[in-house]
């Protein structure tokens, strides 16, 4: 960590040096005022053009509950436009993963969504427990993991939050935040289309209709999406592919202004999703042997070799009602959700020669929530404050069947009955959560350069269970697994706390920002999810503390952008998940996790754009022990946390004489090897270790029109085909008895390489 933080002074000193004749040789240089919102709405020339494709724009975000720009927010944040994620081909949370290099957004079990920033990760199935990682969309929380397999359309922007978000950011968390804002209607008359095809009979739709229906009071604007594919992902087993999806969405709003200091937004949203899984398959670790009972097995990349198919089918909608009031030169606030969730997914481990699986998981989710924000920002001043209150009403339910049926001569052979051909397990949980908090925080400016800012925000929740646990194979028990018959508990519990953040802000001279920020943050306890014996014992809490240090910077007359982050965080009582033995539960641990972040844009010329983002992560469990198997993790890697990643983007318009932009555009991501598992075994079997390793190449070739009205882009992703693991359950007690030879491994992978165009009109 020592030359981290050299690194980090010698750079400031660098920015700092290189500032002072940057700002000196142009007095006049533009401020970050001067560039947000600066576009040109005339008639496209290559002037205007080069105007309304300035890549030095600020976005605008509301990280602090007030407008400011990234470089003016004292923590790691990254934020994308509507039309930067449009241009990226970037539809999805999990496609967030091209665009920021160190986390991991993996919704190929669409059971769960594994969502790592910063190594706090969350893949339990419980249903009290919180993700680290919180997810919000137009700032309503989205209670459950699996909510992740939501959409990207008509979005104004994405912001991710990096680190214990304990003070300001709705529902208070551990690891970060991933908040998208969608677009509010307009009074204007506004339409969009677009529309995308690609191989693996990959088609999708985004549109976008906006009206005015009472001039200057009362707007309306209704956008949608559809998705279907048919899969990419081999399937020499069954007919089709894994990979295949069908879904479509769409949401309303009302805008009504009835006075010029209220103004109010009423959305509603639905939508419908189905398919075949995501990108699942076995791994051989070890010498590749493939025993005989696996029957007719192909161990190629990108096959799966299940008999039946994975079906999922996920509903989601819901709805909210804003208010925002100038008021006392400031803005009250009040925003009220009701999210709804219906989902039901199956994953089968590889049946390998029979038409039973080894290992049948099924999901269903229901859960319902509701949420009733309120806050009051001030009027931007010396001294400038928000304050507010939060409220969450949650019921989740879930039901888990295992089914069980391992091979002959398998660790597991003789410890599961087969009744008559496979063994179940299911486990029903009702569970309620109520939270409760108030936050403030409370900005300071010394001087025109020094600010402090301190605020808090207390977190109370109860959290209560109703927990059901039988077979219908078996409902005497199956011991192997520790199922001692049909269980029935119930329990309840409160935890509460008190998260606070500290932060330094000085600019030593125009376009540089440094900042030094301490942070808290809290993750309610739950109940276990410990095999079947007592499933209502409390979980401890999370609790998160961060130090950071970082420097934002504009430099050489907005010819580059650099922003570091180095960071030091510690997580006691991390509520960890594991299926070791078999038997899915959880225990608490602590993530130790140091690391930098740095994001860079260079500009040379006119039209080139240079990017270059880089994210270093060590971290390790300082203290990790499993009670269900006896095993101490201590001292191995944070799961999903590659040591090295980065983006590296080379883009540029080309003005043409009729005043058109083509833009060619090339990017390369690249992540080191993870680990995927409390035990990190993975790691000893060097041919799939190796495969986590992620290096992918895109490239796109974009042509806009001279009015702007119309784009037709030519895409390709994975263009060298690099097969990448993100996820891997070791299976083999349930195939084998383990001979120190190969191991196996049920393994979620990336997508090989897909290709496209995508056409666009908008007036």
């Amino acid at each position: 960590m020592r030359h981290i933080f050299q690194t980090f002074t010698s750079l400031t000193v660098i920015a700092v040096c290189c500032a002072a004749p940057a700002v000196a040789q142009d007095g006049n240089a533009p401020t970050s005022s001067d560039l947000v919102g600066d576009t040109n709405q005339g008639q496209a020339t290559p002037a205007a053009s080069s105007a309304r494709r300035n890549e030095s724009q600020d976005i605008i975000v509301t990280a602090q509950r007030r407008e400011s720009t990234v470089r003016e927010v004292p923590f790691s944040i990254a934020a994308f436009s509507g039309g930067e994620l449009t241009q990226q081909q970037v539809f999805s949370p999990s496609a967030l993963t091209t665009e920021l290099p160190g986390i991991t957004v993996n919704t190929s079990d669409k059971s769960l969504s594994i969502l790592s920033i910063r190594g706090n990760v969350s893949t339990f199935r419980t249903a009290t427990l919180d993700t680290p990682v919180a997810y919000f969309q137009d700032d309503i929380y989205y209670v459950f993991n699996n909510d992740l397999n939501a959409n990207f359309y008509d979005v104004e922007r994405v912001e991710v939050l990096r680190g214990p978000q304990g003070t300001l950011f709705g529902r208070n968390v551990v690891g970060g935040a991933i908040a998208v804002v969608t677009n509010n209607p307009k009074f204007d008359d506004e339409f969009s289309m677009q529309v995308t095809a690609g191989n693996g009979g990959y088609f999708r739709t985004e549109g976008m209709v906006n009206t005015t229906v009472i001039e200057d009071k009362l707007a309306a604007r209704f956008a949608f999406s559809t998705e279907s594919s048919e899969g990419l992902i081999k399937t020499p087993n069954q007919p089709g592919n894994y990979g295949e999806t069908d879904g479509y969405a769409m949401r309303g709003k009302l805008l009504f202004r009835p006075t010029d200091t209220l103004e109010i937004v009423l959305a509603g949203d639905y939508s419908y999703t189905t398919g075949n899984a995501g990108s699942i398959q076995l791994g051989i670790g070890g010498d590749q042997v493939v025993p005989a009972s696996f029957g007719d097995f192909t161990n190629d990349e990108w096959t799966n070799n299940d008999y039946a198919p994975s079906p999922y089918r996920q509903r989601l909608r819901g709805g909210y009602l804003r208010g925002d009031l100038d008021l006392f030169g400031g803005t009250l606030t009040a925003i009220t959700g009701y999210r709804m969730n219906d989902s039901h997914a199956i994953n089968d481990d590889i049946p390998v020669g029979t038409v039973v699986p080894v290992f049948d998981r099924r999901q269903d989710v229901r859960n319902r929530s509701f949420t009733q924000e309120i806050r009051f920002a001030s009027a931007p001043n010396r001294l400038s404050y928000v304050v507010g209150a939060y409220y969450l009403n949650a019921d989740v339910s879930t039901t888990n069947t295992f089914y069980y049926s391992p091979l002959p001569g398998s660790v597991f052979d003789g410890r599961i009955p087969t009744n008559p051909d496979v063994s179940n397990i299911t486990r029903v949980q009702d569970g309620q959560v109520r939270s409760y908090a108030i936050f403030g925080e409370l900005t300071f400016e010394v001087t025109d350069r020094l600010s402090v800012v301190a605020g808090g925000r207390y977190t109370k929740d109860k959290k209560s269970i109703d927990y059901r646990a039988f077979s219908t194979t078996d409902p005497t028990g199956i011991p192997g697994l520790g199922f001692p018959g049909e269980v029935d508990a119930s329990g309840g519990q409160s935890w509460d706390a008190f998260t606070p953040r500290f932060t330094i802000k000085y600019e030593p001279v125009d376009g540089v920002n440094l900042y030094a920020t301490y942070a808290k943050g809290f993750k309610s306890g739950g109940f276990v999810d410990n095999a079947y014996l007592n499933p209502t014992i409390p979980l401890d809490p999370e609790k998160a503390r961060n130090f950071e240090i970082g420097a934002k910077t504009r430099l050489f007359d907005n010819m580059l952008d650099l922003n570091i982050a180095l960071f030091d965080q510690q997580t006691k009582d991390l509520q960890n998940f594991s299926g070791a033995g078999g038997v899915a539960h959880t225990f608490n641990g602590t993530l130790k996790m140091q690391g930098m972040e740095l994001e860079s844009k260079l500009r040379p010329l006119d039209g080139l754009l240079l990017t270059f983002n880089y994210t270093y992560l060590d971290g390790e469990y300082t203290s990790l022990y499993d009670p269900l198997v006896d095993v101490d993790y201590s001292g191995n890697p944070a799961k999903y946390a590659p040591r090295h990643s980065f983006l590296a983007r080379v883009k540029y318009d080309a003005y043409l004489p009729d005043g058109a932009i083509l833009t060619p555009q090339v990017e390369f991501n690249y992540s080191s090897r993870i680990s995927t598992d409390d035990a990190n075994d993975l790691s000893t079997w060097q041919n799939l270790y190796d495969d986590t390793r992620g290096r992918t190449l895109n490239a796109r070739l974009n042509y806009e029109s001279a009015d702007g009205r119309w784009n037709l882009g030519l895409w390709g992703k994975n263009l060298t085909n690099n097969y990448q693991i993100m996820h891997a359950d070791d299976i083999t007690a349930f195939l084998v008895v383990p001979n120190g030879q190969s191991r196996y491994w049920k393994i979620f992978t990336n997508t090989p390489r897909s290709y496209g165009v995508t056409l666009g009109y908008k007036f």
